[in-house]
């Protein structure tokens, strides 16, 4: 049985003329916790933007497979749709908003 959730494969991606990503591979399992980390400008957040499909980059070569689907070439908010997506690290507070309401009202929007 596969459990895997999320899959890039040989991902290379870039903005403009510049490569930013180069032949990432990464597996994550469902209901496994993963950090990336490193220094600036590694590429944790281009990765994450490119696995989200943000259209200011673009995907060179590799694939990303989700629950899987891939998904390489679909639009954001259809992988939004299937459950992927970013979000702020530290959202800005909306007073009377409680964050986990804001979320629930997005996951609903998407049913």
């Amino acid at each position: 049985m596969n459990d895997t959730l999320l899959s890039v494969r040989g991902l290379c991606a870039g903005a403009g003329e510049k490569p930013i990503l180069h032949d990432i591979t990464l597996d994550i399992e469902a209901g496994t916790t993963h950090v990336l980390m490193g220094p600036n400008g590694a590429g944790k957040s281009t990765l994450g933007q490119v696995v989200a499909g943000n259209p200011r980059y673009e995907v060179t070569a590799g694939s990303v497979i989700f629950a899987g689907e891939d998904i390489t070439d679909l639009a954001p908010h259809l992988r939004s749709r299937a459950g992927l997506f970013l979000s702020f690290q530290a959202p800005v507070e909306v007073p009377g908003v409680p964050y986990g309401s804001y979320l629930r009202a997005l996951a609903a929007a998407h049913e």
